[in-house]
């Protein structure tokens, strides 16, 4: 699928950068869980329930997704998750919908995507309903603490980045950075702050690109058996001049 900006040149050779299609569910899930994901049911569960929550994506207009292929074996090895403000002109171009049997119903560069926002995360989860055996309460508090930081910060009016996954085995390798780096650009230059959710192991790739903490989400694990709580750094990064 073609890129609404130029192929990153940092990328390494060997590598291709590309959007995500309804073809890529299965790779994309494969190396999706973090440390705050899956504590709140059990894993195999979680798994089909994050697949059909991948799947789904691909039939919103809200939602643009990229990855990074190992041109080698056509494995992705690094996918992007982003949720567009409405008044984001700059990902429309190749941008594509596809209906629940994975077919593109619209391909229109003009395509006028709406803002998810503070619904983003938590309207998501919550439409699909929590994964079979989990533990409710807690499924529900932890996107419930999603929502409310994103309307405490106003993410509604930023791009947010929702997801970003890189295969342990390529770790190291700034994948990661180049994957976002383009779309940050974009930010840039239609003057647009950026946010995210962050994990531990991701603050200083996010610090590195100009990401900033401004709030901090914790979450309680006792519950579970797991002595440490699940923390998410919450982050900003303000567009830079050209």
């Amino acid at each position: 699928m073609s890129l609404p900006f130029p192929p990153p040149v940092k990328l390494p050779q060997g590598f291709t950068m590309s959007r995500c299609t309804p073809q890529d569910v299965q790779d994309m899930d494969a190396f999706s869980n973090s440390e705050y994901t899956y504590w709140w049911g059990r894993v195999e569960p979680m798994r089909s329930w994050q697949a059909e929550r991948i799947a789904q994506r691909f039939q919103d207009a809200a939602v643009q997704q990229f990855k990074v292929v190992d041109d080698a074996n056509g494995v992705i090895v690094a996918w992007a998750k982003w949720d567009p403000p409405s008044k984001m002109v700059g990902l429309r171009e190749g941008f594509t919908i596809y209906d629940e049997a994975g077919q593109p119903v619209s391909t229109s560069s003009s395509l006028h995507t709406h803002s998810k926002g503070a619904e983003g995360t938590g309207k998501e989860a919550s439409n699909l309903g929590p994964p079979a055996g989990s533990n409710i309460a807690l499924f529900h508090g932890f996107f419930d603490g999603i929502t409310r930081m994103e309307e405490k910060h106003q993410a509604s009016e930023k791009l947010v980045l929702t997801h970003l996954c890189t295969r342990h085995s390529h770790h190291g390798r700034g994948l990661g950075s180049v994957l976002l780096a383009s779309v940050l650009e974009l930010a840039d230059k239609e003057g647009l702050s950026t946010y995210l959710e962050a994990t531990r192991v991701g603050v200083s790739l996010y610090q590195g690109l100009g990401f900033e903490i401004v709030d901090k989400l914790e979450f309680d694990r006792s519950e579970t058996g797991l002595d440490t709580p699940a923390v998410l750094q919450i982050m900003v990064r303000e567009p830079r001049a050209p």
